[in-house]
């Protein structure tokens, strides 16, 4: 079981374009008992938060197209993730939120607020972890922006970002490790406020590596992930060229563009290529060691026992490779189709003690305002 400590803090992967863009709300990870679904609603009847002096006027329903719009954003997300993300009409099932609501600060386009609760034993172990997140979009001063929720828009953009907060994601540009400042533009991760590059309907190469390192595209209590049952990461690199290093457990590492290198450490580990096997020439270089070679780059793989592409996994031997049958779900995604200066806070707000046990509510408010962005 998870410690305290474990659950309310980020666990970090050693890598800035990752370690960036970690927050330490609301770990989904940690929720029991273990489970890989979620519920959202779009239901303002019940369950409303209480406390937010962000919220100027009651939450409202999503209109239909926003409705619809954010279904794709979530099945998207649970295709990247593999988390099981299931719409409820019940608000009182939900652990996601989604509501319209005037914002307090004239430009704050979306707010996210993640609200976590766990209970512990004498030796500060979780013996029960729970989270909830508000979505809300301004429906005053943006209120024509939100509404069209169509991938492509403004607004669409501002609903991922929102959703990335929802998923454990921070500002690059905030806390202790900060994204490098030539990385800082939404076309390496939407968690920036200086845009580049467009809309954007789906999240940068920066953001999907840190979803990778929290949720290993195997959901909650999978093999890969924090807090995963076999403490195996899915480490994911950037268009640049990066050094990848696995651990102890079985990891996937994958380099993404750039001539990367590759070292899966201890266990039986994978490199994973986006790409069909005919696109990508596989060398052997030395014991143990492998080039591999695409449109993505020349990579230098040393301790990877394990090539999976999209529609086949090759197992690498001493003397040659060895095609064995497909990976399951290693099929590209098919994907569907900002704000300003923020601050989070988290804070202790309701303490109570039961028997051994001790109960803890934290709260965690991200809000936002548009900010570098051209809206003509």
């Amino acid at each position: 079981m998870a410690t305290v400590a474990q659950a309310t803090s980020t666990t970090l992967s050693g890598y800035n374009h990752i370690d960036s863009l970690l927050g330490n709300l609301p770990n989904w990870n940690y929720v029991t008992p273990g489970t890989n679904t979620l519920y959202y609603s779009f239901s303002t009847a019940s369950n409303l938060e209480t406390g937010n002096t962000s919220l100027l006027s009651a939450p409202q329903a999503f209109t239909a197209s926003q409705a619809a719009a954010t279904r794709g954003a979530m099945s998207y997300i649970s295709q990247l993730t593999g988390i099981k993300f299931v719409e409820t009409a019940d608000a009182n099932l939900a652990q996601v939120h989604f509501a319209n609501a005037n914002l307090a600060g004239s430009g704050t386009t979306g707010l996210d607020s993640n609200r976590i609760g766990y209970s512990y034993n004498g030796s500060s172990v979780i013996t029960k972890f729970s989270a909830a997140s508000y979505v809300y979009l301004d429906n005053a001063e943006w209120a024509g922006m939100n509404a069209n929720l169509t991938p492509g828009t403004q607004g669409y953009e501002t609903l991922l970002h929102e959703l990335g907060h929802m998923l454990g994601l921070k500002h690059s540009f905030e806390g202790t490790i900060k994204l490098t400042s030539t990385a800082n533009d939404t076309s390496h991760t939407l968690m920036s406020y200086t845009h580049a590059g467009g809309n954007h309907s789906t999240f940068s190469e920066n953001d999907i590596a840190a979803l990778k390192w929290l949720y290993g595209g195997d959901g909650l209590a999978g093999n890969l992930g924090v807090n995963s049952t076999t403490g195996a990461r899915w480490l994911a690199g950037t268009a640049a060229a990066n050094t990848l290093t696995g651990g102890a457990a079985n990891d996937i590492l994958e380099g993404d563009g750039g001539n990367d290198v590759l070292n899966g450490g201890a266990g039986t580990d994978t490199a994973f290529y986006n790409g069909a096997r005919s696109a990508y020439t596989v060398t052997r270089t030395g014991t143990g060691t492998w080039n591999v070679s695409g449109a993505e780059g020349t990579d230098a793989l040393a301790n990877i026992e394990l090539l999976r592409f999209t529609d086949v996994t090759v197992t690498l031997a001493t003397g040659g490779v060895t095609m064995t049958a497909p990976a399951a779900g290693s099929a590209a995604l098919a994907l569907p189709g900002t704000e300003t200066k923020g601050a989070m806070l988290a804070r202790v707000e309701n303490v109570s003690a039961a028997a051994d046990e001790i109960g803890v509510q934290l709260v965690g408010h991200h809000e936002h305002a548009l900010k570098h962005f051209d809206l003509a």
